[in-house]
């Protein structure tokens, strides 16, 4: 979930070297929880963006959390300070990636958050 196209497009590409085939996308936290509602259980991970128009990653993250607690969800902020990591912490995030990121460590964050 990415409000900018090309951050989407590059998540996706790195996804898709990592063997994963089914991936679904969504401009901004809005559009993310209509495809999430419904088939909470449909999702091994979310990677959602932070700052969105229309309904932020935290927003998003705390709708996920509210039907589905334990459900995989990485944060991506280009804003990666310690007020914002502990919020994302206070609600139950699983892990963050500060953008701009190489390919690697999306490929860590991703494994060790599907190995669980």
């Amino acid at each position: 979930v990415d409000d900018e196209e090309s951050p989407r497009a590059y998540m996706t590409m790195i996804l898709r070297d990592m063997g994963i085939r089914e991936i679904a996308t969504a401009a901004d936290g809005r559009e993310a929880m209509a495809l999430f509602d419904g088939k909470e259980n449909g999702f091994d991970l979310i990677i959602c963006d932070w700052k969105m128009p229309r309904m932020s990653g935290m927003d998003f993250l705390k709708q996920v959390r509210s039907v589905r607690p334990e459900q995989p969800f990485l944060m991506v902020t280009a804003l990666a300070t310690l007020i914002s990591v502990e919020e994302a912490m206070q609600h139950d995030v699983n892990a963050y990636i500060a953008k701009p990121f190489p390919p690697e460590q999306l490929e860590e964050k991703v494994m060790v958050l599907i190995s669980r």
